[in-house]
């Protein structure tokens, strides 16, 4: 009888080895080193849902996004973030984009879904029209973020967002040295608890931090700028709210983290793509 008790003991510890590496190789490891909840990361996407227009609204309660749907940079983000998660409302929201919406690119944040721009510009956002929405009992305007081609950035270097976007447009052109340089500015940015850019106005903006794990997993996870990574995935852990969405600000104060602002649809979308998409080493494959 002992010989069966310790052959079922070792199949046991086989079978438990098994579930722990086959756990290990379908997570990111981002998820497994400071661990978001994705399951509510996609159902607070899910409730920001308006049936009536078929896309998501921006806010919960910050005035006047909680009335507003923005096609891009949220819809545009949020369809493939929902599909990351695995939820059917991404396609859904994709196929609305592209029927009605030209696709929702506005030549700015494409960069994030493996699509090349032609530099930055200012923005223009356009009123597409409104809607009603029995669900939320309410009436959204449908605005559009778009690039005034007629207006070029000349300061863009001065944005640590748009430094992100600038070195993930050189790694899908296949230039990584270029993407290395403009890394190297954005770093220079970081003051130990967020990015100080021309923005900054006293609130970090947690999408930044999210924006640089993107990068640096893009980049293949370069020594330089480690610990910023791991600051930036403790910072965007401690601030996903109750309702699953993460909160689009932070001070620090004593050491601590102190969450500012509301969670939306556009910070929520960046921080799943960062986390748990497969963009980041897709744009690896051109990189010289």
């Amino acid at each position: 009888m002992r010989w069966r008790y310790l052959l079922s003991s070792l199949l046991i510890l086989l079978l438990a080895v098994g579930i722990v590496e086959w756990h290990w190789e379908g997570t990111s490891r981002t998820s497994l080193e400071y661990p978001l909840n994705s399951s509510k990361l996609r159902s607070f996407l899910e409730s920001q849902y308006v049936p009536e227009a078929n896309l998501l609204r921006a806010a919960v309660k910050a005035y006047p996004d909680n009335a507003t749907v923005y096609i891009a940079n949220d819809n545009l983000l949020a369809s493939r973030a929902l599909i990351t998660l695995g939820s059917p409302l991404g396609e859904k929201i994709l196929r609305n984009l592209n029927a009605n919406y030209s696709g929702g690119w506005n030549g700015k944040v494409d960069v994030l879904l493996g699509r090349p721009i032609g530099g930055f510009h200012c923005t223009e956002t356009k009123k597409l029209g409104e809607v009603y929405s029995k669900k939320f009992g309410a009436t959204f305007e449908i605005k559009y973020e778009l690039a005034n081609t007629t207006c070029r950035m000349d300061d863009w270097e001065s944005y640590a967002d748009l430094l992100v976007y600038g070195a993930l447009n050189d790694l899908i052109g296949g230039n990584r040295s270029g993407a290395l340089e403009l890394y190297s500015k954005l770093l220079a940015m970081w003051d130990g608890n967020g990015f100080r850019d021309r923005a900054f106005k006293g609130t970090y903006q947690t999408y930044k931090c999210a924006l640089f794990v993107y990068l640096y997993r893009a980049l293949d996870r370069p020594n330089k700028g480690k610990n910023v990574y791991s600051r930036c995935l403790k910072m965007i852990s401690s601030l996903q709210a109750r309702n699953g969405g993460i909160i689009t600000g932070y001070r620090v104060e004593n050491g601590g983290i102190v969450p500012v602002g509301d969670t939306n649809t556009e910070t929520t979308s960046v921080v799943a793509l960062a986390f748990y998409s497969d963009y980041p080493e897709e744009m690896r494959v051109n990189q010289t």
